[in-house]
């Protein structure tokens, strides 16, 4: 009895802990690309710019690239002027970049702009947005994407990404299979705890996929999801303890 009670406590709070880092950095990814949706929101456009890229994290240790690839399928020369805004320190203050682009009929070109965790506005958020004008009959375009800035400088956002994705996923499957072992085998209301918890942790690899790709609205969806999962989990764990 005492081993089970073991590993029932350790396996949820190791499972707990994997659970909250997944969706913080999950969440904070949504996060940003909210914040970034709506700002310099003045810029409105016909259509999406597909093209524009942000890495999810950066840190001080690196400096960050935001990447666009603009494009014209027409069958004569455009010369569309390009606008770059971002965060200058602060949501109300933007720095920009513009140029004009002469682009040959069939002609592609990947554009990138530089920054830093000193661009962040509130100290953690980085807001860029892309603005592409009209060039008959191409349609106007333009696209958002947020950067999570932290203040670390030993890891690269990319290695702060990859430990995170992989702290959790390792603290969610040991905690789960520990949790497992102190009730095997699974039956019952048990059996349907382990479901349940399996299914939080597709949700959270889900929403981490979409933090990834900055797909804000499915993310958001998805964390609904696992907050109203973890409450009626509460729920039944209450009920079946009275």
């Amino acid at each position: 009895m005492a081993r089970r009670r073991t590993l029932d406590v350790v396996g949820k709070i190791l499972f707990a802990l994997g659970l909250l880092l997944g969706v913080a950095f999950w969440g904070s990814a949504v996060w940003v690309d909210i914040e970034a949706f709506l700002f310099d929101s003045s810029l409105d456009a016909d259509a999406a710019l597909t093209s524009l890229r942000c890495p999810v994290l950066i840190t001080t240790a690196e400096v960050g690239e935001i990447r666009a690839t603009v494009s014209n399928s027409l069958d004569w020369a455009i010369r569309p002027k390009l606008t770059f805004h971002v965060t200058d320190g602060f949501v109300s203050l933007m720095r920009e970049e513009s140029e004009h682009l002469p682009l040959a009929p069939g002609e592609k070109r990947e554009l990138s702009w530089q920054v830093t965790v000193e661009d962040a506005a509130w100290d953690y958020f980085i807001l860029a947005r892309v603005f592409l004008p009209r060039a008959y009959p191409l349609p106007s375009r333009t696209s958002s994407c947020g950067i999570v800035a932290l203040d670390i400088s030993f890891l690269t956002g990319g290695q702060l990404v990859a430990l995170v994705i992989l702290g959790s996923g390792v603290l969610m499957g040991l905690g789960l299979y520990l949790w497992s072992v102190a009730y095997k085998p699974l039956e019952g209301r048990r059996l349907q705890e382990a479901r349940a918890l399996g299914a939080l942790i597709a949700l959270v690899a889900l929403g981490i996929v979409f933090g990834m790709l900055g797909f804000w609205l499915p993310g958001l969806a998805c964390l609904v999801v696992l907050v109203l999962l973890v409450v009626v989990m509460l729920a039944r764990a209450a009920i079946g303890n009275d």
